[in-house]
């Protein structure tokens, strides 16, 4: 029995052994953060130059705040047409940098640099954008459409199609719907009511997606038929047609198809994020409900 028993000790010796050698050769928890700075800006023809958004990163420890994460005190340039923009800082909500004059408006066929110093940071963040030629809707613009009472038998898809212009050199374009008001439904009837709008039913959409208000899709072509499952919401919606540089083009498919950054896809020197361009047209229609 002694013997037994020492053997035993040995053997949970050697096991305890080898677990501490085991842990303490594993990687350690990776709890270390550099903070690093991060350009979210396009331009859009034209528009006015507003919304470059600057900020620091912050670790996924914390909570996230956006407001505290706004750098405000860069020195923001866009350099472009024979002229350098110096922009100033939205004081007054967290919109970013915007350049004053709001008459200017962002040209077509265009190159544009962003140039960023930030006190107290070694380097100068700096990106280029070629903007696009202008685009332009071709088909007429609906001013309501009514939704197929019988969601399973939907009917054709070219019943309702939306064409635009084609822009040269751009071969993918981005829509987006989003719906302009998700509480009110009936103030936009004639004559108006107080019926309250709801979102549209898709039952693989509950959660916390199917709460936003805007869907993106690309499309490869100038026209595409109207898709009932892509609107979120009934009532009025915005329709828009991106013709997006390189650029802006890689940042959405980041967005929509990877979890994580992708350097490969960013034009950001010496920080992160994307300064792209994109020309875009704009409508509006109203979703009617297919039942009260």
């Amino acid at each position: 029995m002694k013997t037994n028993n020492k053997f035993n000790y040995i053997i949970l010796f050697l096991i305890i052994t080898g677990v501490f050698i085991l842990s303490s050769c594993a990687d350690p928890v990776p709890t270390d953060y550099i903070e690093q700075k991060f350009v979210e800006a396009y331009l859009l023809v034209n528009e006015p130059i507003k919304d470059i958004v600057l900020m620091n990163t912050q670790p996924v420890a914390d909570s996230f705040s956006y407001a505290n994460s706004l750098i405000r005190d860069a020195d923001v340039k866009i350099i472009g047409d024979g002229q350098v923009f110096e922009l100033k800082i939205d004081t007054g909500g967290d919109q970013g940098y915007y350049y004053p004059d709001s008459t200017y408006l962002v040209k077509p066929n265009t190159h544009y640099k962003l140039q960023i110093t930030i006190p107290g940071y070694p380097d100068t963040i700096y990106a280029e954008t070629t903007t696009p030629g202008t685009i332009k809707y071709l088909s007429p613009e609906l001013d309501s459409l009514y939704y197929p009472k019988d969601t399973i038998n939907l009917p054709p898809l070219d019943t309702y199609r939306l064409e635009w212009e084609k822009v040269p050199d751009i071969n993918f374009y981005i829509i987006t719907v989003k719906c302009l008001d998700t509480l009110y439904y009936g103030k936009y009837l004639h004559p108006p009511t107080d019926e309250m709008n709801r979102r549209v039913f898709k039952p693989y959409s509950e959660g916390a997606r199917g709460k936003e208000i805007t869907n993106t899709m690309f499309v490869p072509n100038t026209k595409v038929p109207v898709v009932w499952l892509f609107f979120k919401w009934f009532g009025l919606q915005q329709v828009s047609v991106y013709a997006p540089d390189p650029n802006y083009l890689n940042w959405v498919i980041q967005h929509l198809t990877k979890n994580q950054y992708d350097s490969k896809l960013s034009n950001i020197k010496k920080g992160l994020g994307v300064f792209g361009s994109a020309s875009v047209a704009r409508g509006t229609t109203f979703l009617i409900k297919n039942q009260p």
